[in-house]
């Protein structure tokens, strides 16, 4: 097993730790989530309190095996997700029980900051779902949490913490494994889509009947619902080989959610905080310029109906010059090489038409990469490698003198930087 000693000197160096490059990435980038997630076993030790046992930690990584197979029984093709090591790694912090129960709500983000400062990743490299169990043999704390660190699916690493106290001495500590995997895979739960949370056989409902104990299964173990298995196919980075079938996948009868919901990304101190998006060309029908990086991307459908979303979208006021501009900084230098460009509304509403993309350089002055006409409402348009932290955006409007975008996408060759929170699908 590995043990990493959480000292002082890593955490005030949390800001220059948060932005280094990893090779397990395999990709020269400092901002970038890796093309694969696995599930990483850790034991936070607080100071004070005693290290985990062999037995502890046997019981662990056979826990994670035993959801492993599970979720391989649950999805099709025998889909599962990848352990990074069969042994776990020890981390040993500054804080004690007492202070770590101090931070009440921040207690998760504070986590996630000590953990990734010692691993040397940053919330968008980290290439884990890190598991980690509190050392802490005194009652059930930290009650079992999860989600993904920079929300959505296929966004990143995740997050997941338990007790020891629960590894040894809470008999259902499998299925909540289970559970808290979902929701660091993307997994919201089920009464978000109208579901009861008592009673839905979904293993991400609070249902009773699912629960283990100890190493033996429930005889109503809970279930993958059409729902989670939606999301879960979303998450190429953990379940690369996952497909969603709706033919295959929604029983008949079955009334399946319309809407994707997403989780929302975690508020990390010292970490890149996403993309900043700017414009001085207004921002109109309750619209804001930043839905245009990271967030959900909708369909530009024709139903005769006005599909505009303001939540979602960004409509520009009317332009003058034919143009509208808007400008993103990226938290850190990132090289591009295509941009996505998703506009119009409702299938026939303020498209653009053409772009300018250009990059700030050294003197603060914008160098153009490229000029080029948009030949649909969803393009992609080629660069060649470019680095640069602040970029320009201008788009022609048509006849309207509006512009409306429902979202862009960044991409370093096959690798998509800053993904929306839900996967844009055609």
């Amino acid at each position: 097993m590995r043990v990493i000693a959480m000292t002082s000197r890593f955490v005030r160096v949390l800001a220059v730790v948060g932005v280094l490059s990893t090779t397990a990435l395999g990709q020269d980038q400092d901002v970038a989530p890796p093309m694969h997630v696995k599930v990483l076993s850790i034991f936070l030790v607080p100071r004070g309190e005693t290290e985990q046992t062999s037995q502890q930690s046997e019981k662990l990584i056979r826990h994670l095996e035993w959801s492993q197979t599970r979720y391989s029984e649950l999805l099709p093709g025998k889909n599962t997700f990848a352990i990074a090591e069969r042994q776990a790694t020890v981390i040993k912090s500054d804080r004690d029980l007492t202070s770590f129960r101090a931070l009440g709500e921040d207690f998760g983000p504070r986590v996630v900051e000590e953990l990734l400062a010692h691993l040397k990743f940053n919330r968008y490299t980290c290439p884990y779902v890190l598991l980690t169990v509190m050392m802490n043999p005194k009652d059930d704390f930290p009650v079992g949490g999860g989600r993904p660190l920079n929300g959505g699916f296929n966004t990143g690493g995740g997050l997941i913490v338990l007790s020891s106290f629960a590894l040894d001495q809470v008999p259902n500590f499998q299925s909540t494994l289970q559970h808290e995997l979902g929701h660091s895979f993307g997994l919201p739960h089920v009464d978000v889509y109208g579901y009861d949370m008592k009673s839905n056989a979904s293993f991400m409902s609070y249902n009773q009947a699912h629960r283990t104990s100890s190493f033996n299964a429930s005889q109503s173990p809970g279930a993958i619902i059409p729902e989670d298995l939606r999301g879960l196919a979303l998450n190429k980075r953990v379940f690369p080989k996952l497909v969603f079938d709706p033919k295959r996948d929604i029983p008949p009868d079955y009334p399946i959610a319309k809407r994707i919901i997403p989780l929302g990304p975690m508020k990390l101190e010292g970490q890149p905080a996403g993309i900043e998006v700017t414009t001085s060309s207004g921002e109109t029908f309750g619209s804001k310029v930043s839905n245009c990086a990271q967030g959900e991307i909708l369909p530009n459908l024709k139903t005769g109906q006005v599909t505009f979303d303001g939540r979602k979208m960004w409509s520009s006021g009317e332009t003058k010059t034919g143009w509208v501009s808007l400008e993103i900084r990226f938290p850190v230098e990132v090289e591009l090489t295509k941009i996505g460009i998703h506009s119009q509304h409702s299938g026939e509403y303020h498209a653009a038409i053409a772009t300018r993309i250009a990059v700030q350089g050294k003197t603060s002055t914008f160098r153009e990469v490229v000029a080029a006409p948009l030949k649909s409402t969803d393009a992609t348009v080629a660069l060649k490698k470019t680095k640069g932290c602040i970029w320009q955006f201008d788009f022609q409007a048509g006849p309207s003198k509006m512009v409306v975008l429902r979202g862009l996408r960044f991409f370093s060759g096959d690798n998509e930087l800053f993904p929306p929170l839900v996967p844009y699908q055609p």
